[in-house]
């Protein structure tokens, strides 16, 4: 597993959040991990949305640069993972790349097995998308524990 895809809605809140995290947490452990995020419904060449890139420089991640692009079947075949946001994503994705339904899960369902989503912060004041990263960072530290089980049984 080397390359992880992150999808949302419009790519500029939750998944540019999700692989802004995910990049740095797999560099900060020194994992080859790297990964891209699109959407179904994507803002294609839009900057991530402001709270969002807020929300990340909280984190000490800079998402400044994250430009929206359409997910499509050059993408979704390059990526060993695929992280949806919601089941509903999840299903967009099973139905219209039907050959890739086995990499294709949602982010709690990899990282805990929860039948739930990640809510979309867009539209919303800054406190709901600080609420959002963090929900998403504690995903996204069990999709590397589970990608990497020797960092857990190392204690590092």
């Amino acid at each position: 597993m080397e390359r992880v895809l992150f999808i949302c809605t419009a790519n500029i809140c939750r998944s540019p959040m999700a692989g802004g995290i995910f990049d740095a947490l797999a560099e900060d452990m020194r994992l080859s991990f790297r990964s891209e995020s699109a959407g179904v419904a994507a803002l294609v060449k839009e900057p991530a949305a402001p709270h969002a890139v807020r929300a990340m420089e909280e984190l000490g991640i800079d998402i400044r640069g994250h430009r929206a692009r359409q997910v499509d079947e050059a993408v979704i075949q390059s990526a060993d993972l695929v992280l949806t946001m919601t089941p509903r994503h999840r299903e967009t994705l099973h139905r219209n790349f039907p050959e890739f339904r086995e990499k294709i899960r949602t982010l709690p369902e990899y990282s805990t097995g929860s039948a739930t989503g990640i809510a979309d912060p867009y539209g919303y004041d800054f406190s709901v998308y600080r609420t959002s990263a963090r929900e998403i960072l504690r995903h996204v530290e069990l999709v590397l524990e589970r990608l990497n089980p020797e960092q857990r049984t190392s204690g590092t």
